[in-house]
């Protein structure tokens, strides 16, 4: 996929502002809180929703509340470089219409997973060290780029935990041979819906780690060894067959069973996919307590790239890749590497030094200001 040109008017700091893109490397730089990363952000909205989660509302300028706000975005796909499509994003007041060719899309969230992009935000960072959940959305969203099915699931999943979690709220011991029934029920549900999530994340991790090592690998000079493992609660263990899904529905739905006494303590459900958990390690060293701030930076980054060398190989279409304020705490060789070594695709970089791009080769270059772009020539 190759972005060719953007349109953005009225959109946060943005007055107006276009752009003719490079097929390969496109670099923004700037001081803070000029425009750079809402420039990135109006191309995410167009491409699957914003990467900040933002309101909608929270796109239109102070003062200019009911004036529109428009993003047009012109691109191509990699297996028909000669069509070119276009999205285009309208919004007056909380009022939004998303087209894609002149068809109207429901929301700009639906286009997620059919038009290919992979994002590092310095918030990335809490993959490696935050919490499980930080982790857990991670994977689960790689897993539904690759699959909408996966997202159903663990919606499916998440549901029947809220109802289990209130019914326990509300149970007081000695619990009721009716009120066993009803969580045995639950347990059911939520071992055969758990499987489900498991299986979904794990078919694309595993798969992604591998193209992980290797990149992460090209990112350091020190002979690191990364490793990376997810943690099951239901297992007890990491890397684990998930193929085998009898068993693993048997074991899930037992270990469901044998936790009632922990759970009638703790008032929700302690076991199963929504406690799961990655952990990474650089030489037997858990990155979450021992990584420098350089080391987990090169994990995130390596993520997202290896995230992106798999939607590709699985999809045959090379997904844009955005790298916002990336290369803050990298060293010149892993700058280097991020400004000249990722081929293959089409990337937009960002950042504050423009000392941290002079090894830059080949693509566009643009200065940023108080929501102004100067490509430089």
């Amino acid at each position: 996929m190759i972005l060719k040109e953007l349109y953005v008017k009225n959109f946060r700091n943005i007055d107006e502002a276009s752009f003719i893109f490079h097929p390969l490397v496109n670099i923004f730089t700037g001081n803070n809180a000029q425009g750079k990363t809402n420039l990135m952000e109006a191309i995410s909205l167009c491409l699957g929703g914003s990467f900040r989660q933002s309101k909608a509302t929270e796109f239109i300028p102070i003062g200019k509340t009911d004036d529109k706000t428009t993003i047009s975005l012109k691109f191509t796909f990699d297996a028909f470089p000669e069509k070119e499509n276009i999205i285009e994003y309208e919004q007056k007041g909380s009022n939004v219409k998303v087209t894609l060719n002149k068809l109207s899309v429901k929301k700009a969230a639906q286009l997620y997973g059919k038009l290919r992009y992979v994002v590092f935000v310095p918030e990335d960072l809490f993959i490696v060290k935050g919490n499980p959940e930080q982790r857990r959305a991670y994977i689960d969203g790689v897993a539904d780029m690759m699959n909408k099915i996966h997202h159903a699931k663990l919606m499916e999943y998440n549901k029947a935990l809220r109802q289990k979690n209130n019914l326990l709220a509300k149970l007081n011991a000695p619990v009721s041979d009716y009120d066993r029934t009803m969580l045995s029920t639950w347990n059911e549900s939520l071992a055969r819906l758990g499987v489900n999530v498991m299986y979904g994340r794990l078919k694309h991790f595993y798969t992604l780690r591998e193209y992980l090592y290797n990149i992460y690998s090209k990112l350091n000079q020190n002979n690191e060894q990364l490793t990376a493992e997810y943690f099951s609660t239901v297992m007890n263990t990491a890397d684990f067959d998930y193929s085998d899904t009898d068993f693993l529905y048997k074991r899930y739905f037992e270990e469901l069973e044998n936790s009632l006494d922990k759970e009638l303590i703790f008032r929700y459900t302690v076991t199963g996919a929504h406690r799961d958990d990655i952990a990474f390690s650089i030489n037997g060293m858990n990155s979450r307590d021992f990584a420098s701030q350089g080391q987990v930076r090169s994990i995130a980054l390596a993520l997202k790239l290896a995230e992106a060398e798999m939607i590709r190989d699985r999809t045959g279409d090379s997904p844009v890749v955005i790298l916002d304020d990336v290369l803050s705490e990298l060293d010149e060789y892993r700058r280097n590497f991020v400004i000249n070594s990722i081929t293959g695709r089409q990337v937009f970089i960002t950042g504050c030094n423009v000392n941290d791009m002079r090894s830059f080769s080949s693509g566009k270059m643009w200065n940023v200001a108080k929501g102004c772009f100067t490509e430089s020539k």
